[in-house]
Formats: structure tokens, C-alpha cells, sequence
């Protein structure tokens, strides 16, 4: 079986991520999303705080996972939470928030890749809070984004949100 894999894949995932995100932080929370770090990374594992991944399938396979401190969760989850209109103050509802909240980045990326012509789907989001997550690189290619947060109208720091994403390889 032939695959007609894009050789350049990786890279339109990386920069639809660096577009998309920002934007999505911007028009859905007030919050500016700077750009500190990104590269391939060779970590043979991850564990955040605070961690989501959805698992995309398709003409491309992955994973891209959304992962924070407790710092910027704590920072975070009263903007996203009246983004979607739910109170902030109910604890039980933390959890759920962030899943959806990567779940709709998550589905923006997605969209742009199909808008691409690539055909792909993602799977429901995935909370890995505090679990050790090892990654397979004999499989998988692994990048890192690193983006500094923060809220110009309040002139608040909100920390930093780190995007993995795996890419199988083929």
C-alpha cells in the first residue's frame, strides 16, 4: 500500500497552530497568546497540572495536547469559563471547561486542515491532568510551542500554555 504523504505535513500543522491559537485566545478571551519557544523536542514523556490532548485520525494521525501550570489555569479558567457563559465559581465544572476549551482549538485546526483538502477527524478530548504521559518517538515526531499569556486591559501576567503536538511517522 502506497501512501502520498504531504513531505512538508509537520510544518502546515505548526504554523495553522501558530496562526489559529492566538487568534482563538484573542476573539474568545481578551488574552494575548506570544509566541516564546518552539522546535522539536526528543522528551520521551510529559506530565503538566494541568493537560488535555485530543487525538486526530485521518490522512494525518496525532496528538496535540494543551498543557499548563496550576498558575495559569487558576488565571485562565474565570476568562474561558464566561467565554462559555458558565460559572466559574462551581469547582466541579473545571475540569470540563478545559476539556472543551481544547476540544475548540483543537476543532479550529482541524477545520483549517481540512479546508487544506486533508482529511481528518478528532477524537473526544482526553484529561491527562498530573498523569505521565510517555511518548513513543520511535513512532512519533514531537514539537513544542511555548506562549507567554497575557491580559493587556488588566496588564496581568497569566503564565505560560505549552502545545505539544505528535505526529506519526511514516
Amino acid at each position: 500500500m502506497s501512501l502520498n504523504i504531504d513531505p512538508l505535513l509537520d510544518e502546515k500543522f505548526i504554523l495553522t497552530i501558530s496562526q489559529i491559537f492566538p487568534e482563538f485566545l484573542e476573539k474568545n478571551l481578551g488574552v494575548q497568546a506570544v509566541r516564546e519557544a518552539f522546535g522539536p523536542s526528543k522528551n520521551e514523556g510529559l506530565c503538566y497540572e494541568n493537560c488535555t490532548s485530543v487525538e486526530f485520525q485521518g490522512e494525518a494521525k496525532g496528538r496535540l495536547f494543551l498543557a499548563m501550570d496550576g498558575y495559569t489555569k487558576l488565571k485562565l479558567l474565570p476568562k474561558i469559563a464566561r467565554s462559555f457563559h458558565i460559572d466559574p465559581t462551581i469547582r466541579s465544572h473545571a475540569a470540563s471547561i478545559m476539556l472543551e476549551f481544547a476540544n475548540q482549538i483543537c476543532a479550529e485546526l482541524i477545520s483549517e486542515m481540512k479546508l487544506g483538502r486533508f482529511q481528518i477527524d478528532i477524537l473526544p478530548p482526553e484529561n491527562l491532568n498530573n498523569k505521565l504521559v510517555p511518548i513513543d518517538l520511535e513512532n512519533l515526531r514531537q514539537y513544542i510551542l511555548i506562549y507567554f499569556l497575557k491580559d493587556e486591559d488588566a496588564k496581568e501576567y497569566l503564565g505560560r500554555i505549552y502545545l505539544i503536538l505528535l505526529m506519526q511517522k511514516y
